[in-house]
């Protein structure tokens, strides 16, 4: 909540210039690819390690408010696909009746082993980022213009999902690749795949917060404006709410094809 009322003063310590500001008004949608990624913090363990980018939707809404010429307040909401991939020997938990007869025979304190897994994180988020926007017109009798926008955002987290599959398993003791447990030992405790949807929203935070901003071109039609953008968004909080199975951070690059259509046009006095 404090995050909500930090952006809620921002907002308000620009409305004094919008009101004095002559602008024009414009309304949009975008929508394109999000190519997300799970950072690690300095917490970095077996279970948080290794990911690397998946796809996902990125989509949202958006109002342009113009500040003058050149410049504009861009205020959107955009549901923002997050996450990841993992298709590595990864951590996998022994089921519970079973921990103490793997803890002995193999000497460890883990209550978990290692297996050959497709681990993909999808974390949805609904995103409202707050940029202000540079446009240049460049060519074409002005239609053609470069932009660049960024700023903050604060996104809450809708869904959080992990999907963890594994056709033949193969199960290690550690992540050593040489201590392979017998196939007949494993299909006895675990069977021979692995297919499960883990339900991870109640151990993440709902709220996050963090800096976003793209970069692209837009070309003036008769009315509205179509633009095509490349750019991302990054989050400053971990999202686990606690530590034993890491930190991670969230972050995406984004390519978003869109289009707007003013509501209003005031001239300037």
């Amino acid at each position: 909540m404090s995050r909500i009322l930090f952006y809620s003063i921002c907002c308000l310590c620009l409305l004094p210039s919008l009101s004095r500001a002559q602008h024009d008004i414009s309304i949009g949608l975008k929508g394109g690819l999000s190519i997300p990624n799970l950072s690690a913090g300095e917490t970095k363990n077996d279970w948080n390690k290794d990911y690397i980018s998946r796809i996902g939707p990125n989509f949202g809404a958006f109002v342009e408010i113009g500040l003058g010429r050149k410049f504009s307040l861009v205020p959107e909401l955009m549901f923002s696909g997050q996450g990841g991939r993992r298709n590595t020997v990864q951590p996998m938990t022994i089921p519970e009746e079973y921990v103490a007869v793997f803890q002995t025979v193999f000497n460890t304190s883990n209550d978990y082993v290692f297996a050959n897994l497709e681990n993909v994180s999808r974390i949805n988020y609904l995103q409202l980022p707050l940029h202000i926007k540079f446009a240049q017109p460049i060519a074409l009798k002005q239609k053609l213009a470069v932009f660049i926008q960024a700023g903050p955002y604060i996104g809450y987290m809708v869904s959080a999902k992990q999907i963890v599959t594994s056709e033949n398993l193969r199960v290690y003791s550690s992540a050593d690749p040489q201590s392979e447990i017998e196939p007949q030992y494993v299909h006895t405790f675990f069977g021979s795949s692995v297919d499960t949807i883990i339900e991870a929203k109640k151990d993440l935070y709902a709220w996050n917060y963090g800096v976003s901003g793209a970069i692209g071109f837009s070309y003036q039609l008769k009315k509205g404006k179509l633009s095509l953008e490349g750019g991302g968004n990054y989050g400053f909080r971990y999202i686990q709410k606690g530590d034993d199975h890491g930190k991670n951070r969230i972050g995406a690059g984004v390519v978003m094809l869109g289009y707007s259509y003013p509501l209003c046009s005031r001239k300037k006095a």
